[in-house]
C-alpha cells in the first residue's frame, strides 16, 4: 500500500519526502526504497525543488509524465472522441470518429483498435498501461459489460473491456461518462474527497454523480444518478412532457432549435444560420451562448432548460444534502448572469434552511477531453489496487 499511497499523493502536488512521510504514515527507511523502486519504474521522479530555509532544499518528487501514457475513450453516441495522455492527465494525443453518426459496437471498438495501433507507431518511446471508457447507459462496475445504452439500438450486453483488452494485450476499465466527468473536475480543483461532493452532468441525457464518504457511488447498473423527466414536477406546468423530455437531452435540444426556427417566417430566421450549420454537440453550446445576445429562440429553449434542471438540482439538494454540488457538462458553457439565472431558481425551490446553506457551483475545467481523461483518472485508481503491485514491472 506504501507505493499506492504515494502514487495517489502525487496526484495533485509535488512533494518532499518529509511530506509523503507525514501523509504514508510509514518510516523513513521503507519510504525511500519505496521512492527509489517506484523511480526506477518510471512512476515518479524529482521536478523541483522547495524553497530554501536557511538549509539544503528538499527535493520535489511528482509523476513522470515522460514514459507511460494511457488510452480514453468518451462513447459519445452518436460520435465518439479517443485520447492519449500521460500520468498526469495531459493530453498528448486526440482523435474523434464516427463523428454525427451512430456506430455500432463492433465499428465502434474498431475505431479504437486503430487509434491505439496508430499512437503506438507514432509515440514509440511510451507505454500504454491501459485503457479508460467514459460510456453513457448502464456498465456492470465489475465486468466491464455494457449492459444498454437505451437510446442506441445495439448497444445491449456488450464486454467491450473484455474485447478491447483481448485485442490490444492491455487492461480496460469503464465507467460512467459523466461520472468521469466528475472525476476530471474534482481532480483538476483538487477537491477532497472527504466531503460529500455532487455533479450535475448535462449532455445526452442529465445525470448526478455522487460522491459519498469518500467513494463514488455506482449503484447496481454503474449508473446511480440518472435523472429521468417523467418522474420529475416543473412547477406551475409551463412545460408540456414532450418539452420536458426533450430539453433534457443534446439530440432533444437540436430538435426543439429546429423545430423553432423552421417555425419562424423566412425574413427572422436568417440570424439563426451559423446556429443551425453547427454541428450536433457544438449548436447546443451556441444556443447557450446566444441565448445571453437576446435571440428569442434561444432565450426560449435555455428557459425550458433552466426550468428542468432548477427543478432536478433542487430535488438533488433536498434530497442528499451534499457539502458542494457542481453543475458541468454541457452547462458549463452557461454564460454568467444564465448561471446566476439558474442557481437562484434551485435555491428558490428550496426551504430556506437548504437554500441558506447549499454551496452550488458552475464547473470551472469542462473541455471536449474531459470524460475521456476521467476514464483515464478512473483506470488509474482501479489499476493502483491491484495485487500484487510491482512498480518496476507494470
Amino acid at each position: 500500500m506504501t507505493y499506492l499511497s504515494i502514487l495517489k499523493n502525487l496526484q495533485s502536488n509535488a512533494l518532499s519526502l518529509a511530506d509523503l512521510q507525514a501523509m504514508t504514515n510509514v518510516s523513513l527507511p521503507t519510504l525511500r526504497k519505496s521512492v527509489q523502486e517506484l523511480t526506477a519504474g518510471r512512476w515518479i521522479r524529482v521536478i523541483g525543488q522547495s524553497e530554501a530555509n536557511g538549509g539544503r532544499p528538499a527535493m520535489l518528487f511528482g509523476l513522470d509524465s515522460r514514459y507511460f501514457a494511457l488510452l480514453g475513450v468518451h462513447l459519445q453516441l452518436p460520435g465518439m472522441r479517443m485520447i492519449l495522455t500521460d500520468l498526469n492527465g495531459d493530453v498528448l494525443d486526440e482523435r474523434e470518429a464516427h463523428t454525427q453518426t451512430q456506430p455500432t459496437p463492433d465499428e465502434a471498438l474498431q475505431a479504437i483498435i486503430n487509434y491505439a495501433e496508430d499512437v503506438r507507431s507514432r509515440f514509440a518511446e511510451r507505454k500504454i498501461l491501459g485503457a479508460g471508457i467514459a460510456s453513457p447507459g448502464f456498465t456492470h462496475p465489475e465486468t466491464g459489460e455494457i449492459i444498454r445504452v437505451g437510446r442506441v439500438a445495439g448497444w445491449d450486453n456488450f464486454p467491450i473491456c473484455q474485447r478491447l483488452s483481448a485485442a490490444l494485450d492491455i487492461p480496460v476499465q469503464i465507467a460512467n461518462d459523466v461520472d468521469c466527468m466528475a472525476f476530471a473536475e474534482f481532480r483538476a480543483t483538487k477537491r477532497s474527497f472527504a466531503d460529500n461532493l455532487a455533479y450535475i452532468g448535462f449532455d445526452e441525457g442529465v445525470k448526478i454523480s455522487m460522491f459519498l464518504n469518500g467513494e463514488l457511488y455506482k449503484g447496481f447498473f454503474g449508473n446511480a444518478g440518472l435523472i429521468s423527466s417523467r418522474l420529475l414536477n416543473v412547477p406551475d406546468g409551463a412545460l408540456t412532457a414532450e418539452e420536458q423530455s426533450r430539453v433534457m437531452t443534446l439530440s432533444g435540444i437540436n430538435q426543439l432549435f429546429e423545430q423553432k426556427v423552421t417555425a419562424l417566417p423566412a425574413d427572422k430566421r436568417e440570424i439563426y444560420a451559423a446556429i443551425l450549420a453547427a454541428n450536433y454537440r457544438r449548436r447546443p453550446q451556441l444556443i447557450l451562448a446566444r441565448a445571453g445576445d437576446g435571440l428569442p429562440v434561444c432565450r426560449e429553449i435555455v428557459l425550458m432548460l433552466k426550468q428542468v434542471l432548477a427543478t432536478a438540482i433542487a430535488n438533488v439538494i433536498h434530497t442528499i444534502q451534499p457539502d458542494l454540488i457542481v453543475v458541468g457538462g454541457l452547462l458549463s458553457a452557461l454564460p454568467a448572469p444564465s448561471f446566476a439565472g439558474l442557481e437562484a431558481t434551485i435555491r428558490d425551490l428550496l426551504p430556506d434552511l437548504f437554500a441558506n446553506h447549499a454551496r452550488i457551483e458552475q464547473s470551472r475545467t469542462y473541455t471536449h477531453n474531459s470524460a475521456a481523461q476521467g476514464a483515464n483518472y478512473h483506470f488509474m485508481e482501479n489499476y493502483l489496487l491491484r495485487e500484487p503491485f510491482n512498480p518496476v514491472m507494470p
